[in-house]
């Protein structure tokens, strides 16, 4: 009966600072009541430590946040999951393999000489980090703020913090949103959430190619108008 309370137990970190259990319950659980979640090194001789797990924001979740003293490469942890006093299951993590990376921070956009848009943004590590300096990509999303299902995404497979949205695929006098997330290849398990958003509006001016656009089949008009003129004077 206890395993049925429990669905989709996962864990992830940010290799930093935090690795984060959660697993799905029944409504009305109370996470930290009913709940204990006992964690310990592997290999390691030491007295499982325990954390206390909280509900989520939709109360379906409960989730546990352990602070690791420490990230290296072949460390795992033995987790073991009791329910109202009695022991469910034990589970392994290993959280070089489920790497949930931080969103990029600080994005900014501003408009440049050629009339396209730099949109650039920062890495949510400092430089001790065990991401700091590793293999990332990154992944652009934007659309019309007034039609959010239109969305144009653009991958960046080199080391860049920044990417240039070109005008020519934009849509003049509208707003814009934009956001970015990453994968770092080396921890390829996960993608972070996406970015805060930022925002930006793509002015209506008429520019010397516009005036061109618009003057190559005016002129054409008027050229077969003035043909047409001609020949009905001429036959007259």
């Amino acid at each position: 009966m206890a395993a049925g309370r429990v669905q989709e137990f996962a864990c992830f970190t940010d290799y930093d600072k935090e690795l984060v259990c959660d697993w799905k319950v029944l409504p009305r659980t109370n996470c930290s009541k009913e709940f204990l979640l006992y964690y310990r090194k592997d290999f390691f001789c030491v007295p499982n430590s325990v954390c206390v797990p909280e509900n989520g924001k939709d109360s379906l979740k409960c989730t546990c946040t352990i602070y690791p003293d420490y990230f290296v490469l072949g460390l795992s942890y033995i987790l073991a999951l009791q329910f109202n006093g009695t022991d469910m299951w034990n589970y392994s993590v290993t959280p070089a393999l489920v790497v949930k990376p931080r969103a990029p921070k600080n994005l900014a956009i501003e408009k440049v000489e050629n009339g396209n848009f730099n949109l650039s943004w920062e890495e949510s590590y400092s430089p001790l980090s065990m991401l700091s300096g590793q293999p990332v990509i990154y992944e652009v999303k934007y659309w019309r703020k007034q039609h959010p299902t239109e969305v144009s995404v653009k991958a960046i497979n080199y080391q860049a913090k920044s990417f240039e949205i070109t005008a020519s695929s934009l849509r003049k006098g509208y707003d814009y949103v934009a956001i970015v997330r990453c994968n770092y290849t080396n921890y390829p398990a996960y993608w972070s959430e996406w970015s805060e958003e930022v925002e930006f509006h793509y002015d209506y001016r008429v520019t010397a190619e516009d005036i061109l656009q618009m003057a190559v089949p005016v002129s054409c008009i008027l050229i077969m108008a003035v043909s047409v003129i001609c020949y009905f004077c001429v036959t007259k």
